[in-house]
């Protein structure tokens, strides 16, 4: 959604000319799925856009007799307030018992959706309380922890004889992880109402993926992880990347002018997918988006990723520059969103730092595999334990709030998620610089995602003192070096299935975090954290 112009993402169960509010685009086919990306622009914002979706002439959505509002496009408002939804981390499950109990005491279980209780709201509301828009920060679906559903309907399917069970395997099994993600009607409906952005972490392929070259190494030796990483990869290009771009830039993209061109994608997005995989390779999946007078930058820290020891980075050179050139004064606020949390509490963010250091030789080369089978085992891969990525990011928060990068916005928001728990931290400069800008973060996860009670132990002794004790111990061991950015919650961990929203009213910015309660029916949402920002 910009200013006057919309994109409306659509798969069809075959070729065909999809008509939207008068803008029409023929789909296109990737391995006998058909989708359409339809482009509608010159809208007038003084007013909402009902839509139907028309497939050859033919009304195909809403159904006749849907119980719910038509779906609408509503351009973002124009006098700088923005009411914005976010989250991550959302397991798709049946959504009644055994999947909606709490998962420290069902394995099944992943507690009451959260977005599909948010949506169960809006359905109770006058529109003028809806977001603007919603953004998915990573694991908008869990490719390595399968529901029974998925199970039953991949039963038939063997696309690998050694290849591992309970997983997406390729493409298509990618599309039904979708489909079974967005089907839920309640779901179907935001998507369809509400303008979403959406980055991919981790789960999107494997719980490890990209965390470390000896991971790395290890599964390019199998015969299934290219089906598996390639087929991954091509299914977020089409389900989530293409739909996060403007018509302007859609115009100008060459793989996608290319798909449309064609009206067959394989060959073209097979190519993006093996470009991301390779060490070496080029992967652009980072966004820019202005939400009014709100910029938000929406950073891929996973597909980019520089592994080798000694030479870590969370994104290739070619693509932070990208990013930062998108940094650069025009704005009121600016939202820098990250699927991972950039400031972990100070116990694993040390620890982090430290088992990079170990792994790069501070402990002599005989304990570098140390550094790395801790990596691995632990899932250390946070912006901690890419230390040189970190430091460019330290240095971009001080020029952006010290004013060397075009005026200093009124505040600067980091978004993060990943880590199933949320909390609030205020951020400050150096203690010899002053800030022009009011500095946050902010981390929400899961939509639905509830930690075992053994990780909820493990990560609420993360925010304690003693890990911080101890993580600062071991980084004085290395030449890592103290962060030069502070910061300190200013809200306890929270944990369950929870959803965040961010609000701009004039001079004046706020959080608030609400987690899914009460039965699974007719769940309710509790808030558990508001905070002023501004």
């Amino acid at each position: 959604m910009g200013a006057t112009d919309a994109t409306v993402f659509v798969e069809t169960d075959g070729p065909c000319r999809v008509e939207i509010l008068g803008a029409a685009a023929d789909t296109f086919e990737v391995l006998d799925h058909h989708f359409a990306l339809v482009c509608i622009e010159d809208l007038d914002p003084a007013r909402d856009h009902p839509y139907e979706v028309h497939l050859d002439g033919v009304k195909a959505w809403p159904p006749p007799d849907d119980e719910f509002p038509p779906p609408r496009i509503r351009l973002l408002p124009r006098n700088g307030n923005l009411r914005l939804l976010f989250g991550s981390c959302r397991a798709s499950a049946p959504h009644h018992p055994p999947y909606t109990r709490q998962h420290w005491w069902r394995s099944k279980g992943q507690g009451v959706d959260v977005l599909r209780t948010f949506g169960m709201r809006m359905l109770r509301q006058p529109s003028a309380g809806w977001p603007d828009a919603l953004m998915m920060l990573g694991d908008q679906l869990y490719a390595d922890q399968v529901n029974d559903r998925i199970k039953d309907l991949v039963a038939e399917r063997e696309v690998h004889a050694d290849g591992p069970v309970e997983v997406l395997e390729d493409f298509e099994e990618y599309c039904i992880g979708y489909w079974d993600a967005w089907s839920d009607p309640v779901v179907r409906w935001m998507l369809s109402t509400l303008p979403t952005s959406m980055m991919f972490d981790d789960h999107e392929i494997n719980d490890k993926w990209n965390t470390s070259q000896a991971w790395l190494d290890e599964m390019r030796q199998t015969d299934w992880y290219e089906t598996r990483i390639i087929g991954g990869l091509m299914a977020y290009w089409v389900y989530q990347h293409i739909g996060n771009l403007s018509p302007a830039e859609l115009a100008k993209d060459e793989v996608f002018q290319q798909v449309i061109t064609s009206r067959d994608g394989a060959d073209a997005i097979r190519a993006v997918a093996e470009s991301a995989e390779r060490d070496d390779g080029v992967s652009h999946f980072s966004v820019a988006r202005d939400l009014g007078g709100t910029r938000l930058i929406l950073v891929d820290a996973r597909t980019g990723r520089q592994l080798r020891p000694g030479a870590r980075k969370i994104a290739t050179d070619e693509e932070w520059d990208w990013i930062t050139s998108n940094i650069d004064g025009d704005y009121d606020h600016l939202l820098f969103a990250s699927s991972l949390p950039i400031l972990l509490p100070y116990g694993m963010h040390h620890i982090e730092a430290w088992s990079e250091a170990v792994g790069d030789g501070a402990w002599g080369a005989r304990l570098s595999g140390l550094g790395e089978k801790v990596r691995m085992t632990a899932n250390l891969d946070h912006w901690a334990c890419f230390q040189d990525s970190y430091r460019k990011l330290e240095d971009l928060v001080i020029e952006v709030a010290t004013g060397h990068r075009g005026p200093a916005p009124a505040t600067m928001v980091l978004f993060g998620g990943d880590v199933h728990h949320c909390w609030v931290s205020e951020v400050q400069l150096p203690a010899d610089l002053e800030s022009a800008t009011a500095l946050w973060q902010v981390v929400c996860s899961g939509l639905r995602k509830e930690p075992s009670a053994a990780e909820r132990i493990v990560l609420r002794l993360g925010h304690t003192r003693l890990a911080e004790r101890v993580g600062r111990a071991l980084v004085r061991t290395t030449k890592v070096g103290m962060p030069r950015l502070r910061w300190r919650p200013v809200t306890m961990p929270h944990f369950r299935n929870q959803i965040g929203t961010l609000e701009i009213a004039g001079a004046e910015m706020g959080v608030r975090i609400e987690r899914a309660a009460g039965n699974w029916r007719k769940p309710q949402l509790v808030t558990v954290i508001e905070h002023k920002l501004l």
